[in-house]
């Protein structure tokens, strides 16, 4: 991909931040872009893989990316027929995004520093929307959810990850967090879900499960220290498999799933 953004890039930009919900937290987190990237490489691989697979999967022109990071989940399903929406709170993601836009296909993208809850969009639905990493982090994952819903059209799909955070690999990752968080608190509250809460909203919202893939990072505390994200990588990918080929799957608490707007 280019250094350089293609011209004709639409970029929307808001400016400073006009919410009073955690957002503005959240967007504070995820300023330190090189950060964030840097240390969820493990989870990122997955992403790539699982959301590249399952977007082969079903028929789109236009996809919407929410909280699209630096991009790079979704522009390598970008092609000269389809067109991308990318959208990040951070503007430190969002300009990591212009970047990584190839010049021959930047009219094919609109970049949006906005908050999703609080932005609006014109009348044409999308075919697909993709929101990985974002859950833990909305006001509301109900609002969040029915928002995608109102911007689907009929037999759209979604593609969303989520963690369960009361499936045992996620209870222990969050008491380690909590002993880390002694020392160093949290700038805001996630939204620690289930994934029999998010299939509720699912439900709620008659948003079809097709199809998830789970896996799980090594849960153990100071991991990154005595082994690199490659090996990490490695071990998580011989215990789950691919994304084609998903394999014990009940010890996965990092669900990435189809579903389809009915």
């Amino acid at each position: 991909m280019n250094s350089e953004m293609g011209s004709n890039v639409q970029t929307i930009d808001i400016g400073s931040p006009r919410t009073e919900s955690k957002s503005n937290y959240v967007r504070e987190v995820f300023e330190n872009a090189p950060h964030y990237l840097r240390t969820r490489q493990v989870d990122i691989r997955f992403r790539l893989e699982v959301v590249r697979t399952l977007a082969d999967t079903v028929k789109w022109r236009r996809l919407l990316d929410i909280g699209c990071g630096d991009g790079s989940i979704s522009l390598q399903l970008l092609t000269s027929a389809s067109y991308l929406t990318l959208m990040d709170l951070s503007a430190s993601m969002v300009a990591l995004a212009k970047k990584n836009v190839s010049e021959d296909l930047a009219a094919n993208v609109v970049i949006r520093n906005e908050n999703f809850i609080a932005a609006s969009f014109d009348a044409e639905p999308y075919d697909l929307v993709v929101a990985v990493g974002v859950m833990a982090h909305v006001d509301s994952p109900d609002a969040f959810l029915a928002k995608i819903k109102s911007l689907l059209r009929p037999g759209g799909n979604l593609i969303v990850e989520f963690t369960d955070s009361r499936h045992f690999v996620g209870r222990l990752g969050r008491l380690w967090g909590n002993v880390k968080e002694v020392v160093a608190p949290a700038k805001y509250p996630t939204n620690k879900l289930s994934f029999s809460d998010v299939a509720l909203l699912f439900k709620k919202h008659d948003l079809r499960l097709v199809s998830a893939f789970r896996y799980a990072r090594i849960p153990l505390p100071g991991i990154d220290r005595i082994m690199s994200h490659e090996m990490q990588y490695k071990l998580a990918q011989l215990l789950f498999g691919g994304s084609s080929n998903n394999r014990n799957s009940r010890f996965g608490n990092e669900y990435i799933c189809l579903l389809t707007n009915d």
